[in-house]
């Protein structure tokens, strides 16, 4: 199913929302303070726990029970934390496949859905060793499909003594299109840096002034990368990143597929309070 206009797509959102999505989540709410209050409780067993352990080891100089206290302390807050992650993930299975139906031919999973072989050959990020991911979205708009990937991108690095320190490359929206269309080239859209991006091709030169003052655009075929980058691309690609209150929005063209990476806060999120 796809929408004419933005009015039709609110009166069926509003319509499946209050017929369906509201009775289950009045259904959850009983869970939802139950969850709630457990992960209370046993956070703040643990943490009184905790502080007494911690008490007494500074008084009795015994190291053991002091690194008890503390990691009671870290496990209490872990506890939270993975109830609250579970609660959401119970209530996403049970609202998400609902909450879809308003959203035409896309579908949610928590599975990936945009192939990590083509993130790295986008060369839109410079290097990551792991990937992981929360919600993700596909379907078709226009008979183009379209896959949408809340995604957390980490790389690696040792200190002086050898330890492993985990750090983020990106966390946010990826989108991927597929445009039907063959580009012969690879164009990258890259927010430009103060002290100079990496150069992947040759960078390409735009009449926009005031875009290529906020974004470094390299490519290895120019004509193409001209052609692709028309004024009106160029300003719905800074509209989608104002949408999403991204802060940095970047973007490739290759192999007849568009990958736009937005680095912003999660799509979804449930509270349990």
């Amino acid at each position: 199913m796809e929408y004419n206009n933005i009015n039709d797509f609110k009166s069926n959102f509003a319509k499946i929302y209050h017929q369906n999505v509201v009775p289950s989540l009045r259904a959850f709410e009983n869970d939802r303070l139950k969850t709630f209050k457990s992960a209370i409780l046993y956070t703040v067993i643990g943490l009184l726990i905790s502080i007494i352990m911690i008490f007494y080891g500074l008084h009795s100089d015994i190291e053991i029970v002091l690194f008890i206290g503390f990691a009671g302390i870290i496990l209490s807050l872990v506890i939270y934390g993975c109830m609250q992650k579970n609660f959401e993930n119970k209530l996403k299975e049970r609202i998400m496949p609902v909450l879809m139906k308003a959203f035409g031919n896309f579908n949610w999973t928590t599975s990936q859905v945009i192939d990590t072989l083509y993130i790295r050959a986008s060369e839109i990020f410079s290097g990551f060793d792991d990937r992981s991911v929360d919600d993700n979205f596909y379907g078709s708009y226009r008979q183009m499909p379209i896959e949408i990937s809340e995604t957390h991108l980490t790389y690696t690095t040792r200190d002086s003594k050898g330890r492993r320190q985990t750090h983020t490359r990106f966390k946010g929206l990826l989108v991927c299109i597929a445009t039907g269309k063959t580009f012969s080239g690879h164009t990258i859209i890259r927010c430009r840096e103060f002290l100079g991006n990496r150069r992947v091709y040759e960078e390409v030169k735009l009449e926009d002034v005031e875009f290529g003052k906020q974004f470094f655009v390299d490519s290895n075929d120019q004509v193409e990368a001209r052609f692709l980058l028309t004024t009106a691309f160029m300003e719905r690609f800074k509209k989608i990143r104002n949408s999403f209150g991204s802060k940095h929005a970047e973007c490739s063209f290759k192999d007849g597929k568009i990958l736009i990476a937005l680095n912003c806060k999660r799509f979804i999120q449930t509270w349990l309070y």
